[in-house]
């Protein structure tokens, strides 16, 4: 049984975070928000981005106390954050990712009946290596991720995006997509 004593104080120290928390919000919060819409130009994106933000800012409250001027942390906290989502959004595998999908669909139904997506199928695999072809069916087929293929091959993960590369550039020609 815990002893009232330790649940008082259990309870004050979670009211003392919440409090904290609203704290933080109420003083930093519409300039968090503010740097967000800015940097990202979109209102949901910008919103979450703002909570997300807050979370690491409460993760690193020690720095934000140590910080001699505590806005500029935060602001710099939000800024990068901001400017990691669009990193990630601009990243090339995207691009690479949409294109894979395409053929993916392509080959599973645009393809016609099941025996000729078949035959498709096997006429992409045939132009190809064993290594590339076990690759492929892996991503394709058996929807491993690119690291889960690595290990199962033996190959480290940039050879796996290369054979990926390869089959998607030689699939998209034979498909008719230059």
């Amino acid at each position: 049984m815990v002893p009232a004593s330790a649940a008082r104080g259990t309870a004050t120290l979670a009211e003392t975070k919440r409090e904290e928390v609203a704290e933080l919000y109420l003083r930093y919060g519409p300039a968090v928000l503010r740097r967000c819409r800015y940097l990202l130009r979109e209102e949901e994106a910008a919103r979450d981005a703002s909570q997300e933000v807050f979370v690491r800012i409460l993760k690193g409250r020690e720095q934000l106390r140590a910080a001699a001027v505590p806005i500029s942390w935060v602001l710099k906290i939000a800024t990068n954050h901001c400017l990691n989502l669009l990193a990630a959004k601009n990243a090339r595998w995207h691009e690479r990712f949409r294109q894979s999908e395409a053929i993916r669909l392509e080959v599973l139904e645009g393809a016609g009946d099941r025996l000729e997506r078949a035959e498709l199928v096997r006429r992409l695999l045939a132009l190809f290596d064993e290594e590339t072809q076990a690759v492929a069916v892996h991503y394709y087929v058996d929807e491993m991720t690119q690291e889960e293929i690595g290990q199962a091959l033996g190959r480290s993960l940039p050879t796996v995006r290369k054979r990926l590369e390869k089959f998607l550039r030689v699939a998209q020609k034979e498909l008719g997509h230059d």
